[in-house]
């Protein structure tokens, strides 16, 4: 069958239809999924002309709309949504296709999407990345830093690195690391306040809380338990302005060891250090599908391997 370019009336082999339809098949099945051309383009890479010209393309080939468009908005035709299934079969064929193939290989290749916690991110895990992207050059990567907890599988995560237990069955995951954490205070405000030597005491104090607790502290000593309910004027879901907050006097916060030490001596005091409580476990949470690709299961073990090393401090 011969097929031909209508703006240049050239033949056009039937093989580069086919791989125009598989493109655009892909390409719709991500616009879809991501909820806008513009997180679908970023997601592949491309920019958002490419994305809506694709599928534009694509719909004329067929000759049907797919999609109502709108300035804020997409949704499927009645035609989308049936396209959208077989679209979304062929997506993840190919993708499970270039896993088995790269698992074939010895060398990690291809692009990683990864989201994290803004500041334990900064910190920790984008500097273990760059020193992964240096031991295996053709690795590419997507790193998103955010403290909202987002949908692996529809934001088109190959690892998310969170903490607490796993909420999701139908995700997988590996423990990572374990962050032990401290009750710490600014002098100003213990000289204002008081100095806690009970966890009774804690209660009556202003703390700087993260959204996600629970509000209750647990405690152990010597075999007994402790629970105490804290509140506190301000609360906030970023790891990083939870400890400016504290370090300016606001109240106390409950702080992973590391950012203690990283301060430098008597900016935090330590309270109740013979006291014990849960350590914070975190976990590379990633889709079933992403655990056959080399890409990513190299990637978690150096994590893993690495995290689990304590930083060297002063």
């Amino acid at each position: 069958m011969i097929y031909f370019d209508n703006k240049f009336h050239t033949q056009v082999p039937e093989w580069v239809i086919y791989m125009d339809d598989l493109r655009g098949m892909i390409t719709f099945a991500r616009v879809v999924e991501s909820g806008s051309f513009a997180e679908a383009a970023r997601k592949l890479g491309l920019g958002r002309a490419a994305i809506s010209h694709q599928v534009k393309l694509l719909e004329e080939r067929l000759g049907i709309r797919l999609l109502h468009r709108s300035t804020r908005s997409l949704s499927l035709t009645h035609a989308g949504e049936d396209y959208y299934q077989s679209c979304k079969r062929i997506s993840e064929e190919a993708e499970a296709a270039n896993r088995r193939i790269q698992s074939l290989s010895d060398e990690p290749v291809g692009r990683i999407s990864l989201t994290c916690s803004a500041n334990f991110g900064l910190k920790r895990i984008v500097p273990l990345l760059g020193q992964f992207r240096h031991l295996y050059p053709k690795i590419e990567l997507d790193v998103e830093l955010t403290d909202e907890v987002t949908n692996v599988i529809e934001g088109g995560y190959d690892i998310a690195i969170r903490s607490g237990p796993l909420s999701d069955s139908d995700m997988m995951s590996k423990k990572i690391c374990s962050t032990v954490r401290r009750i710490c205070a600014a002098p100003a405000y213990l000289e204002s306040a008081g100095t806690p030597t009970e966890p009774e005491d804690l209660a009556s104090h202003n703390w700087v809380t993260y959204s996600r607790h629970s509000g209750v502290l647990s405690l152990n000593r010597e075999g007994r338990s402790y629970k105490v309910r804290i509140t506190g004027p301000i609360r906030t879901n970023n790891a990083g302005a939870r400890l400016q907050f504290v370090l300016g006097g606001h109240g106390l916060g409950l702080l992973p060891e590391h950012e203690l030490w990283e301060q430098p001596k008597g900016n935090l005091i330590m309270l109740l250090p013979e006291y014990e409580m849960a350590p914070l476990d975190l976990f590379a949470v990633y889709p079933p599908g992403a655990a056959s690709t080399l890409k990513v299961r190299m990637l978690i073990d150096y994590l893993a391997e690495h995290l689990s090393k304590a930083p060297d401090y002063p």
